[in-house]
């Protein structure tokens, strides 16, 4: 069997059992996860499971993988919308001065 490594730091189980809980939370998806979350803070916050088996810890330290990988592509579009936006002006201001 082929060893998974999580993208994002894991102290709650081994590998197998992490990489199982990390498929699982990807296939419910972050905003079914995230609503799982704050129900289960909300109401059973002395439960240790939050979804199914999936320790609340775990399930807490992979939404804030989510949030981070999320803000990072945003940081990224907007970086790239920047930077087209620039050569975009250059090209405009280049071409009225030719002109």
């Amino acid at each position: 069997m082929k060893s998974h490594r999580l993208p994002f730091e894991n102290r709650w189980t081994n590998s197998a059992h992490a990489w199982e809980w990390n498929c699982e939370l990807d296939r419910l998806g972050v905003p079914n996860v995230r609503a799982m979350f704050a129900d289960h803070e909300a109401h059973d916050p002395e439960r240790p499971a939050v979804v199914f088996d999936i320790p609340t810890g775990f399930v807490r330290d992979w939404l804030a993988f989510q949030d981070r990988r999320a803000a990072r592509q945003q940081l990224l579009w907007r970086a790239s919308v920047i930077a087209l936006t620039l050569v975009a002006a250059t090209a405009a201001v280049l071409g009225a001065l030719r002109a």
